[in-house]
């Protein structure tokens, strides 16, 4: 009888706000239903990093294996930030030179994000909470070459 209990799936408590940062000013801007304009980028990264901490916070200590990866997304979120800034900070062609490894950057982010949901059997907003954060990211690249958005 003790191996059934074993093999069972645990459920932990998930902190639901805390997850998705409702108690962090300007939170909101994580998951709108628009891109972002080039001038909230910075305060947008920063909220993107305060969630993958968040997450790390709340599901690392649940698993070994999945605490290990924090340093990579941690990373990630650095790698994209970079990518952000030369796209804010030089406007020219030179910028379009990085475009490979700003793709690569960006699917890795949005695997992350989608891999976040994954270990949620609920709350349905928590679930989807993530893949509106990475909505909210392509269609800020989806507008970024039409110069939209004070690109």
């Amino acid at each position: 009888m003790s191996n059934d209990r074993a093999s069972s799936p645990k459920f932990w408590p998930v902190p639901v706000h805390k997850l998705m940062c409702k108690d962090v000013r300007l939170s909101g801007m994580l998951s709108e239903d628009r891109p972002i304009h080039r001038k909230e980028m910075r305060v947008f990264l920063s909220l993107l990093h305060e969630l993958v901490d968040r997450w790390y916070a709340a599901v690392g200590p649940m698993n070994n294996e999945i605490s290990a990866l924090r340093g990579y997304h941690i990373e990630l979120i650095h790698d994209l930030e970079d990518c952000f800034n030369k796209l804010i900070e030089d406007d020219t062609e030179d910028v379009l030179e990085n475009r490979h490894h700003f793709a690569m950057v960006f699917d890795a982010v949005g695997d992350m994000l989608l891999s976040f949901s994954s270990v949620f059997a609920g709350p349905n907003e928590l679930i989807t909470f993530y893949s509106r954060v990475l909505s909210r990211l392509e269609k800020t690249v989806t507008i970024i070459p039409e110069g939209k958005h004070g690109w």
